[in-house]
């Protein structure tokens, strides 16, 4: 019968971690031996000059004493700080007046004193201001010492930098399919695909005399005598994740829940598959009945929403197909480039509605059109250009039971990728017991390529448009009938357009 895969793949890139690191410079300079460092307005902001004291008065400023002007010291002193404790200690007399030729004006970190012509100030055995900001501590000391000729300031200052660290968390691919072409032709290529073209067959081996193109998105299957079932667009809207590893790897997702997680099913559970839910365990087909396929492991993540699949020659066989994901997805991928190639082996559930109008249940204003879950809440956003295959959901599964499971096909989409994918044989049988030459109802075919397009930088968390590709081989499946309709094995492809982004692990 028919094999229904849409792939995406989600591509990958690295959180970034970033450290900056502050760190001031302490050094000072040597002093100046006859100057004081003299703090005066320029311009409006605070400036610091080598001045004799008299000049210093004549500028208006303020001396901060005999230390070096070097990294601006009138900056911090301009600098309103807090001070924890008694900001101002003096012992002795406060003031002493002596007459003289001789001016001192002595001043600390915070404290400015400023006498006249015979006047001798002198500020008291030590002040200290402790100033703290952020995660820079200042600690200012100065002890001043005046007589009527000489006053010396000494000035420490301790400085301890801070480091900041941003750290980026886990993150994942995303990748969301878009609409191909509206046009994927008629089965055994009775009619071709219209643009856009993701591939095409060949006849010869080296892939240089085509036959026909391959339709964006479109999916194709089959041999040389697979001339009954059309190629069938995969729906766009769907998205799947994969989360980052070390060195770039792709590693299997939770995703945000089971319809866009990307692990493998259960190895211990398995239920009947060819029964409406709740489905029962089982340990073989035995248990569902004896019907072939129908045990099977219990799934934790689906593969894109129902494939609805026409078959105009033979409506009755119209077919809905349920797509999980066998094992754990993985791949490798270069988030500067956005080239990524994965490995997505799925089990895809064939169940034969025999609704050429509408082989899936559609949600349809919100509702159900049909299935078990027929006029309850829906909803969906799976488009294809087709209205016989669009709008299906999860929400709205096939009819299970009641005799319409048609098999169970193992699929491993390997490798599916955004450069190129082809499969070649000089006799045209291109997979492991292939029954007729050819693919996809063309005898003559010897060469079948797919082509991807990689996304470009992903690295600024942004969407970027993308295209994965790949051709496959399809083993036969446990239903005779559907072998002889879909010429399995036999060959694969197809091409699946979207957008690919960096985003947190969800």
């Amino acid at each position: 019968m028919r094999n229904a895969l849409r792939a995406m793949v989600i591509l990958g890139v690295l959180g970034v971690l970033e450290a900056v690191v502050f760190v001031p410079m302490n050094a000072m300079a040597a002093k100046p031996t006859n100057k004081v460092a003299c703090c005066f307005s320029e311009h409006g902001a605070p400036a610091c000059g080598q001045f004799t004291q008299n000049n210093c008065d004549k500028h208006g400023g303020t001396s901060l004493g005999a230390v070096s002007c070097a990294h601006n010291p009138c900056r911090s002193s301009s600098t309103t700080t807090t001070t924890t404790g008694a900001a101002t200690t003096t012992t002795g007399a406060p003031t002493t007046t002596t007459t003289g030729a001789a001016t001192t004006s002595t001043t600390g970190a915070a404290t400015t004193s400023t006498t006249g012509a015979a006047t001798t100030s002198t500020t008291g055995a030590a002040t200290t201001t402790t100033s703290t900001a952020a995660s820079t501590t200042s600690t200012i000391a100065t002890t001043t010492t005046s007589t009527a000729a000489s006053t010396t300031s000494t000035i420490a200052t301790t400085t301890t930098s801070s480091t900041t660290t941003t750290t980026m968390g886990a993150m994942s691919l995303k990748y969301t399919t878009a609409a191909g072409t509206t046009a994927c032709g008629g089965a055994g290529f009775s009619s071709p695909a219209g643009a856009p073209f993701s591939g095409e067959i060949d006849s010869d081996v080296a892939c240089t005399t085509k036959t026909f193109d391959l339709g964006s998105s479109c999916l194709y299957i089959g041999g040389g005598s697979a001339s009954t079932v059309p190629p069938g667009a995969t729906p766009a809207g769907a998205s799947s994740y994969l989360d980052v590893g070390a060195g770039n790897a792709l590693v299997a997702s939770n995703g945000t829940g089971k319809l866009d997680c990307t692990k493998g099913s259960s190895t211990t559970a398995k239920h009947c598959v060819n029964a409406n839910a709740p489905q029962p365990t089982c340990t073989s087909d035995a248990d569902c009945g004896g019907t072939a396929g129908a045990c099977q492991p219990v799934e934790n993540c689906l593969f894109g929403p129902p494939l609805a699949i026409q078959n105009p020659a033979v409506p009755s066989l119209a077919t809905c197909v349920i797509n999980v994901i066998a094992t754990d997805a993985s791949g490798t991928s270069d988030p500067t480039t956005g080239a990524a190639s994965v490995d997505i082996p799925l089990v895809s559930r064939v169940y034969l509605t025999g609704n050429e109008a509408a082989p899936c249940p559609q949600c349809s204003g919100g509702t159900c059109s049909a299935g078990p879950n027929a006029g309850m809440g829906c909803t969906t956003n799976a488009t294809t250009g087709n209205p016989a295959t669009s709008n299906t959901t999860h929400d709205c599964p096939p009819e299970e039971g009641s005799g319409l499971f048609n098999g169970a096909l193992s699929v491993d989409l390997n490798p599916l990728t955004t450069g190129s994918s082809s499969k070649t044989s000089s006799t045209g049988v291109f997979c492991s017991g292939q029954t007729h030459a050819g693919a996809f109802g063309q005898v003559a075919t010897r060469c079948i390529q797919e082509t991807g397009s990689p996304a470009g930088n992903l690295t600024d968390g942004m969407p970027h448009a993308a295209r994965e590709a790949t051709v496959f081989c399809i083993p036969a499946t446990s239903n005779g009938t559907v072998n002889i309709v879909a010429d399995l094995p036999g060959p694969g492809a197809t091409s699946l357009p979207g957008t690919a982004q960096i985003v947190p692990t969800p």
